[in-house]
């Protein structure tokens, strides 16, 4: 009996880490399939990746042509005026071009930026192919067929056993498995303080800021014609700082947190738990005698969504 409430007891020790084990899974998800009818020579932009606030884009797709095709990424502007001038189709510049594929899975990822970008597809086969079959062509039109984004072509009237049929499945982020779990965290830098000042020959001070565990970091953004000096202190340091300001240099030996000649940077300091509330100051370097503003962003790594309490 008591070897049976121990294998008992062991089995739900199990259960329990395995169900605390558990999270949320992140990967690719196919999303519908779309199948697209192009004419030998033909170009059309299959799908459009806007961007969201500073998210990098990245594309992920599943392309399936019956012929080959080349696929390649531009801006959704310069796509947009070459399906209105076919002549600008040739200065077109791609990202992550692929020639001549039939069944690839396609990746293009764009670092942070606010471009919107469109997905295009050619058709590789030489246009003479087509143009002996097809007796109601236009022969005065010697431009290849261009089509905006998303049109799948299949109303067209040419010819179905010349078509190039070609199944696209894109792909987005999302969960996986477990997907009934609670999200978790999401951090970023979050805003502290952001202004322009007017410089002068006075230090100035921002804060304070308290840490509320190891490892708080702070992030300082300062551009300014003049040199400066910017360092990370505790509060009790910047009463001495106002106090001495001819001993700058040597109330500041003691900061481990600290640039000189400052003009235009972004460094990241630490907040010590030991020091309790801290500040950042900035000191001109240099007499001033212009009117000249200088620029200071602060920063702090914070939860964004999915917060706990």
């Amino acid at each position: 009996m008591r070897r049976t409430y121990l294998t008992a007891f062991f089995v739900l020790l199990a259960s329990l880490a395995t169900c605390f084990a558990q999270q949320k899974q992140y990967g690719w998800v196919p999303d519908g399939s779309n199948t697209f009818r192009m004419k030998p020579g033909a170009y059309n932009g299959i799908a459009v990746f806007q961007p969201h606030g500073w998210e990098a884009i990245r594309i992920r797709m599943d392309i399936d042509a019956r012929e080959p095709v080349m696929i390649g990424v531009v801006p959704l502007d310069d796509w947009n005026k070459a399906v209105q001038n076919r002549d600008l189709l040739r200065n077109l510049n791609y990202a992550c071009p692929m020639q001549s594929v039939t069944r690839v899975n396609f990746s293009c990822d764009f670092g942070m930026n606010f471009t919107p970008r469109v997905v295009v597809v050619r058709d590789m086969r030489r246009r003479e192919h087509w143009e002996h079959r097809d007796r109601d062509r236009d022969r005065d039109d010697d431009q290849p067929m261009v089509s905006g984004v998303g049109v799948p072509m299949a109303h067209m009237a040419f010819d179905g056993y010349l078509a190039n049929e070609i199944r696209v499945t894109p792909y987005h982020w999302g969960c996986t498995e477990y997907c009934d779990l609670p999200d978790p965290p999401v951090f970023g830098w979050v805003n502290l303080r952001k202004e322009k000042f007017e410089i002068t020959s006075e230090m100035k001070s921002y804060g304070p800021f308290t840490p509320q565990k190891k490892d708080d970091k702070i992030r300082i953004y300062v551009k300014t014609p003049f040199p400066m000096t910017v360092a990370l202190v505790p509060s009790a340091t910047v009463d001495d700082l106002y106090a001495h300001r001819d001993q700058a240099r040597e109330i500041l030996s003691k900061t481990a947190c600290k640039q000189y000649g400052v003009q235009k940077t972004t460094f990241d300091c630490a907040l010590q738990v030991s020091d309790g509330p801290q500040q950042i100051v900035l000191l001109p370097e240099v007499e001033i005698n212009k009117k000249k503003k200088a620029q200071v962003e602060i920063s702090t790594v914070k939860c964004v969504a999915n917060c706990v309490e």
